[in-house]
């Protein structure tokens, strides 16, 4: 998929730095209604729990998603994400707890009640034997729209997924790219108040995957329509969203922006799940006052490490140091310092042109990834395998773990 260069929602006739401040999906934007007090959510899910028997699928979740939002459900196969989809689509209904959209209780109604409401699945559900123009204004007519409307509709759905030369195409006719339009196509027809995305570009390669990703930024934006994507793809739901919400055996484990998630986790579980991530073992030893906190490292070798100090930490108490490999600089002379330094030995060097990976065994056991950057033909010095290397990270880098 390509751009459109077409205009056709709330951004038409703006200038390139007022479409900026027009999109809906970028918190960096200044765009987060959860900070203000006043602003009541679209969706809220209250209490919520769903069993299958002895089976907690989703567990006593309460999670609020504001007008224009491009949520993601974040998480592993299992993890109760696309069951809370389907509560909300009307596909399940909650064993405990209530559904809301725009200030109503819907967790009685069926899926075709919810009129406001609109789902696109993963296997994409086109019929084979209509072209794309009645695949995409086949929900149009079931609801007895007139056909001039029905016309109307469908040729500004397709326009807005640049498929207008496809229209008298039939499915087996289209690239797996192609027929993930035409599904979106249909559900936008209905201009629905929420789009619900289930998985949706799980069959495509990752080329397109990453393009079509962009594509649905782009046409969420246009509408102002407010997008919630199920997803186990972490790259997928830190490109796309405005908030994640990183579900674990039906809880949720984290609730937050792309960049907190990454920069803050709230626990080792979305450490360890979003990105690469290096976990290392310490006690509390200081808690200087100064917003700080000092930890020595498990392997008791005088070092220390020193991070910004969260909530609730004493001294004595075990405690985590969360590491991104890119934090790290690694270099095969010692550093002046013996704060926030391991020591290792080079186990495997990997180059992938803009990038090298280093997975270094230190001197307590773990065994860690640093990222150097190639910036330049000439590196100072080729690091390479066995050898002994020093890593060392800036305070502001590390976040401490409790749990």
């Amino acid at each position: 998929m390509t751009a459109s260069p077409t205009i056709n929602g709330p951004a038409a006739g703006a200038s390139p730095a007022e479409r900026r401040l027009l999109r809906t999906a970028a918190p960096q934007s200044g765009f987060a209604p959860w900070k203000d007090p006043s602003k009541q959510p679209i969706i809220r899910f209250e209490n919520v729990t769903k069993r299958f028997g002895d089976f907690v699928a989703v567990d006593n979740i309460t999670l609020d998603i504001y007008e224009r939002e491009f949520f993601a459900l974040l998480g592993p196969s299992g993890c109760g994400k696309t069951t809370l989809l389907r509560m909300l689509a009307g596909f399940e209904k909650p064993t405990e707890g209530r559904v809301i959209v725009e200030g109503k209780d819907i967790t009685d109604l069926a899926p075709y009640e919810r009129s406001n409401i609109n789902m696109m699945f993963q296997s994409y559900a086109l019929f084979p034997h209509m072209t794309v123009e009645r695949n995409v204004g086949f929900g149009l007519r079931q609801e007895g729209m007139p056909e001039d409307q029905i016309k109307a509709r469908v040729n500004e759905a397709m326009s807005l997924v640049e498929l207008g030369k496809f229209a008298h195409r039939k499915p087996h006719q289209l690239s797996g790219g192609q027929q993930q339009r035409v599904a979106l196509a249909r559900a936008i027809a209905k201009k629905p108040k929420l789009m619900l995305l289930d998985e949706p570009l799980g069959a495509l390669d990752k080329k397109l995957r990453n393009q079509a990703q962009f594509e649905l930024m782009r046409i969420q934006e246009q509408t102002g329509t407010t997008f919630v994507i199920v997803t186990h793809d972490q790259e997928e739901a830190m490109t796309v969203a405005s908030r994640i919400a990183v579900m674990n055996q039906g809880r949720l484990e984290q609730v937050s922006t792309p960049g907190e998630i990454y920069e803050s986790p709230q626990s080792r579980y979305v450490a360890q799940f979003i990105g690469d991530v290096n976990i290392m073992e310490g006690k509390v030893v200081s808690l200087p006052g100064d917003g700080t906190v000092e930890i020595t490292p498990a392997s008791g070798d005088g070092r220390i490490f020193k991070a910004g100090a969260c909530e609730g930490l004493f001294v004595g108490q075990q405690v985590w140091l969360s590491v991104r490999p890119e934090k790290f600089r690694i270099s095969l002379d010692p550093p002046q310092s013996n704060v926030n330094v391991v020591k290792g030995r080079v186990d495997d060097v990997g180059y992938l042109g803009s990038i090298s990976h280093y997975h270094v065994h230190t001197e307590a056991g773990n065994r860690v990834t640093a990222l150097r950057a190639n910036s330049s033909h000439n590196v100072e010095r080729a690091i390479s395998w066995d050898d002994t290397v020093w890593l060392e990270w800036p305070a502001e880098s590390a976040v401490v773990l409790k749990a």
